[in-house]
């Protein structure tokens, strides 16, 4: 069926027909995933959610404002999953001591690190801690344990960070002090040394708090601001004053301005100080666990609902495909149209099969001989069967769709042959001819394959002198025919011979003498006027030819014919084979006038052409019984 262009209803016929395929292949996947799941050893997971305050920063130390939320918190999920948090789980757990080699210790902090998971929670501060072992106690200890060493160490290293400001503020602070107590005392001794009445240190004073508020200005606005732009002036017109002082009031004015720096910034770092000593000395906690996580009722892993309904996906899957792959493969007919559709050629007839293993007995005197043995072979000719036999039946059938399809009403010259060997060409090309002489059509049937001739062994006659002669010019055609007499002196049974009506409308060419090489005598100029002759002289010339995807011969002479008829045997090669036969034959430019079905069972059908073979074939064997008791 594969071999066609499929359609809805052809797929409903192959799930139908390919049904226990689907059945077993979804019982077999099933039962693995079933045995596979139980098989697995079970994962539990255990979950601690965690808030995150990524923007608490220590007072004195100034942050990078560009450092957002979203990258704070994945520096976050980050430290989660270090190794320094794995490790110090895995001591805080037990798992490590000092007696540890380095390789040994690696590997359980590795282990325990394989089993932790971290990830953010959407846009939120949360974040998931995870932990995944076979023993559900240990995932909740792993996942608490981990959240609380990253607490631990997020403590930690925030005190540590007000520790490193406080010394470091500390210094700055006593530097600080020495510069305001050494620019003081310098002031205090110029004074007194100078006399200077302190109107430049007031200006001096004037001037730092003015610098100070721009600078303030300056970190909200630009120099382009008008209330920049306004202190500007104020600044510069201090200045311009102060350069008009005299020098004594100028040098006391530097000197005092000098103080009051030092005199702010000294201010300033000890507030620093004082925020850094507090920062140091308070524990404030950046994250939070917000749900501990407690101990797994079921394990993750396997998910045996989902692991089955994968499995029955699959097996539905991998049924449906071995269908179709069965089906592909399969040699079975299907149904005449998807015949005919598939070769593009009307299906002419359709032979039935026929038990003969079981009647040979009664006609010949071996008891047992293989289906390919000449008695067999002989046993299917319809001169062994009634006329009224659906097996005859068969043949008059093909007779006539074959008269209505030929364009000659006589004189025609029809070729058989098949794609390969033993799909019953000359057994169908015999009967044909039998048939056609039977209705009373002056019949010529010729062996026209030269590489394994068995007609003459078919009809019981000598194989020489025969066709062969003919193409080499030894002998004349009309003089090799064999007709009546020749029969009732072969090996066929005489009283079906004499029984059988219009035997006398039948002649038969042997082959012959088998030549080295057949496919010279076919293009030999002789061939052509040989079959004109034989059809000026006979209504039907009958032509047994060798396969046609194994040997030229057919090819030749089929051109020089009326028409090919292909003979299918199912079950005996693969559909494809019968197609590439069709379409050498055709690129030739053989005319295929169609193709036989031959020895056709009901299993091989549809079950809408089933009904063709509902009959039983025992006409042979029933005349068997009359013909002893006679």
């Amino acid at each position: 069926m594969a071999q066609y262009e499929l359609n809805l209803s052809d797929y409903w016929r192959v799930l139908k027909k390919r049904r226990w395929v689907i059945f077993v292949t979804l019982l077999a996947v099933l039962g693995s995933v079933t045995v596979f799941t139980n098989l697995q050893t079970p994962i539990y997971q255990a979950t601690a959610t965690v808030k995150v305050e990524p923007n608490m920063s220590i007072p004195g130390v100034v942050t990078d404002q560009m450092y957002d939320s979203y990258t704070a918190l994945n520096t976050e999920v980050k430290i989660i999953k270090s190794t320094i948090v794995a490790e110090r789980a895995a001591l805080k757990l037990g798992l490590l001591s000092d007696d540890m080699t380095p390789d040994h210790r690696q590997a359980v902090v590795g282990a325990v690190l394989g089993k932790i998971s971290a990830e953010r929670v959407g846009d939120t501060n949360l974040i998931t801690i995870s932990a995944t072992s076979s023993n559900p106690a240990e995932t909740a200890k792993v996942a608490n344990t981990t959240a609380e060493v990253y607490i631990e160490k997020g403590i930690e290293d925030r005190n540590r960070r007000a520790r490193e400001l406080r010394e470091f503020v500390e210094i700055q602070l006593r530097d600080a002090e020495e510069k305001l107590k050494s620019s003081e005392d310098e002031l205090k001794r110029y004074t007194e040394k100078s006399g200077a009445k302190g109107v430049g240190g007031y200006m001096s004073t004037r001037l730092v708090d003015l610098e100070t508020k721009k600078g303030d200005l300056l970190k909200r606005y630009t120099e382009q601001h008008p209330e920049v732009q306004r202190l500007e002036q104020q600044i510069q017109n201090i200045e311009s004053q102060m350069k008009q002082l005299p020098t004594e009031e100028l040098e006391y004015a530097r000197l005092n301005r000098e103080v009051n720096i030092n005199e702010e910034l000294y201010t300033l770092l000890s507030k620093r100080y004082k925020e850094a000593q507090i920062s140091e000395a308070d524990r404030v906690q950046s994250a939070f666990v917000v749900t501990p996580a407690t101990e797994p009722t079921s394990p993750t892993k396997p998910n045996k609902l989902t692991n089955i309904t994968i499995g029955a996906l699959l097996g539905i899957f991998l049924g449906l495909l071995f269908a179709l792959i069965i089906e592909n493969l399969d040699t079975s007919i299907g149904t005449i149209e998807d015949v005919e559709k598939f070769l593009g050629i009307p299906v002419l007839g359709i032979i039935p099969h026929i038990e003969a293993e079981k009647k040979q007995k009664k006609f010949f005197s071996r008891p047992q001989v293989h289906e390919k043995s000449t008695d067999l072979l002989r046993l299917k000719l319809i001169v062994n069967h009634s006329t009224k036999s659906p097996f005859v039946e068969a043949y008059h059938t093909l007779r006539t769709n074959l008269t209505f399809s030929l364009l000659k009403k006589t004189g025609n010259i029809i070729a058989f042959t098949s794609a390969g060997i033993g799909e019953g060409k000359t057994v169908t090309s015999s009967n044909f001819a039998l048939a056609a002489a039977q209705s009373g059509i002056k019949t010529l049937l010729v062996e026209a394959d030269l590489r394994r001739p068995i007609l003459h062994r078919i009809f019981g006659l000598k194989r020489d002198p025969g066709f062969t002669d003919c193409l080499i010019g030894t002998r004349k055609w009309q003089d090799v025919a064999r007709g009546t007499t020749d029969f009732l002196m072969s090996e066929l049974n005489m009283e079906k011979i004499l029984q059988f009506p219009g035997i006398e409308n039948l002649k038969v060419i042997t082959s012959g003498p088998i030549p080295p090489n057949p496919v010279d005598l076919f293009n030999s100029p002789g061939l052509k006027v040989m079959l004109d002759e034989m059809a000026r002289q006979y209504e039907l010339v009958v032509l047994d030819c060798p396969p046609a995807l194994l040997f030229a011969d057919p090819l030749i002479v089929g051109t020089k014919t009326t028409g090919t008829i292909l003979v299918y045997r199912a079950g005996n090669v693969p559909r494809g084979a019968l197609k590439r036969a069709k379409e050498q034959l055709s690129n030739v430019k053989v005319p295929v006038i169609g193709v036989v079905l031959n020895d056709i069972t009901s299993s091989e059908m549809e079950p809408h052409y089933g009904y063709y073979f509902s009959y039983k074939y025992y006409d042979t064997r029933n005349e068997a019984k009359k013909q002893e008791n006679a």
